[in-house]
């Protein structure tokens, strides 16, 4: 019912057969990981799941930017600080996904108005693991599209989550599995 797909699989089926390249600008500073680098600057923005909507470089390059202006950031924080952290995507209600200089991605509901550190949800989790997540909330919408979606399969589903991070499922902001509604 569910598995955690393997990163290579994953990646796989993201770019496909894509030769397409749109690599960041080069005065772009960011240490951006080898799997990230080569997913983004071979796609469009792409919606894996209605939770998981993962940029693509331009996309990411121009929604980073945009947020990189102090206003959107609480007062004490500091231009060098807004550096450390990347938009990689958002969610389809207009959350952010949000990875910092570590590789370490967070979740940010724009509602909190600021960003900052403390409004950042921490899952505990990579890009790898973010991938993982995305694909895994892509087979729930399958199972709950076809109608198929009761106890059971959230029971598993929030096993899935704790493979890939205990703070996933204790974090996880939709976590209402027995009210869950998909759309």
């Amino acid at each position: 019912m569910f598995v955690i797909e393997s990163v290579d699989k994953i990646k796989d089926e993201i770019i496909g057969e894509s030769v397409q390249k749109h690599n960041f600008p080069k005065s772009t500073v960011f240490p951006f990981g080898d799997l990230y680098k080569e997913i983004v600057t071979k796609i469009k923005t792409l919606e894996i799941s209605a939770e998981c909507i993962l940029y693509g470089s331009v996309e990411s390059y121009n929604a980073t930017k945009e947020f990189s202006d102090k206003d959107y950031w609480s007062q004490n924080t500091s231009d060098e600080e807004i550096k450390n952290y990347w938009i990689i995507g958002r969610t389809g209600q207009g959350d952010s996904w949000v990875m910092d200089i570590n590789h370490k991605v967070f979740f940010y509901d724009h509602g909190l108005e600021e960003m900052s550190q403390e409004n950042f949800v921490d899952f505990n989790i990579n890009f790898e693991q973010w991938l993982q997540f995305a694909y895994l909330n892509k087979r729930l919408e399958v199972i709950y599209n076809e109608g198929n979606y009761n106890e059971e399969v959230g029971t598993k589903y929030k096993e899935k989550l704790k493979e890939i991070s205990k703070e996933l499922l204790e974090n996880y902001p939709w976590a209402d599995y027995d009210n869950l509604v998909i759309e």
